[in-house]
């Protein structure tokens, strides 16, 4: 099945109001998204932050005041994180649903491309808020079509027991700080740091970690470069 000419945008951890991710920040990282004209769109989580060094809060009517601008013919789809958690989660639901975000905790949906060209994406909840159910997210989903996994913390993989197309993740930032030789050096939750940032390829499938675009609790970045990621999906 030929999936080259779909173009699919991911991005997590914006973590708006974290230094230097401002308003004008945010418009820019939209604008640089859309020139690809990706098909898809898929938010990782971790819109907001909560008391980062030097950091400023931003409303989350603000932040998606902007994103809205993004454009996705085949829909915006979005995880929560554990900041989108500790941020009110019902209120942001609320604000991305009026918004035409879809959102899926622990939910499918299969998307198609055209009459013949079809996959199951696939959003799990935030392991490390314990809102995480890859048998939910996968329940009803079959082998006729791959599937694409995506969530905000990598560690729901030590939970997953069946052949994935590939999976998505965010939350490790990089590490924020990582070090040739060393790799990083702190990361959250319960996947091991060897899974800070790119791709690591398991039994069931292959999986890539973003290294995300905001900061938490200390506004530095080395050698964890803020990114967005455009995928040309190809079997």
């Amino acid at each position: 099945m030929a999936l080259s000419k779909y173009q699919n945008s991911i991005f997590s951890d914006l973590h708006a109001g974290s230094p230097n991710i401002n308003k004008k920040y945010i418009q820019n990282l939209v604008v640089k998204i859309n020139s690809h004209h990706p098909d898809l769109i898929l938010i990782g989580g971790d819109l907001l932050i909560n008391n980062v060094l030097g950091g400023e809060h931003m409303k989350i009517e603000d932040v998606v005041q902007i994103l809205k601008n993004l454009n996705a013919p085949l829909g915006r789809f979005f995880v929560l994180g554990n900041h989108d958690w500790w941020n009110d989660a019902d209120h942001i639901k609320t604000v991305l649903n009026q918004n035409a975000f879809q959102i899926l905790e622990n939910e499918n949906k299969l998307i198609e491309l055209s009459r013949d060209q079809k996959f199951w994406l696939v959003g799990i909840g935030d392991h490390f808020t314990d809102h995480s159910d890859p048998v939910a997210a996968l329940k009803n989903t079959n082998k006729k079509y791959p599937k694409i996994i995506f969530m905000h913390d990598p560690a729901s993989l030590f939970d997953i027991q069946q052949d994935f197309y590939f999976a998505l993740a965010g939350h490790m930032h990089g590490g924020q700080v990582f070090i040739p030789g060393l790799g990083a050096l702190i990361t959250p939750g319960a996947a091991p740091k060897s899974w800070a940032k790119g791709w690591t390829e398991f039994k069931y499938g292959s999986l890539y970690v973003s290294q995300g675009i905001g900061t938490s609790i200390l506004p530095v970045r080395f050698n964890a470069l803020p990114e967005f990621i455009i995928l040309s999906l190809q079997k």
